[in-house]
């Protein structure tokens, strides 16, 4: 018989809180989002000022910053076009925490 190797599952002590900022451009629908190594998703924070200094980056003249649910943001994920399949949370640009919804 053979052991079973015994692997941990990465990131479980890292989560996503429920309250999250999300940047959008009111005029046209769209939110800010972020690819991380190939993977688009999302861009969410815990916090407005990291998404506000995000914002910075994004080539839109007008962008709110809107305050939504876990649950809202998962759903806005989904709603984005491909290639988003995530949500993104990016306190740390260099090392999100990464919520697959699709």
């Amino acid at each position: 018989m053979h052991e079973s190797m015994i692997q941990p599952i990465l990131e479980l002590d890292r989560s996503i809180p429920d309250r999250l900022y999300v940047l959008a451009e009111p005029e046209t629908g769209r939110y800010g989002c972020f690819c991380f190594e190939g993977i688009h998703g999302l861009a969410v924070f815990s916090d407005e000022f990291p998404a506000w200094e995000f914002s910075e980056l994004l080539p839109v003249d007008v962008v709110v910053c809107r305050t939504v649910t876990f649950d809202e943001a998962r759903e806005i994920a989904k709603t984005r076009p491909m290639p988003v399949v995530s949500l993104m949370l990016l306190d740390d640009v260099d090392d999100p925490v990464i919520h697959y919804v699709r």
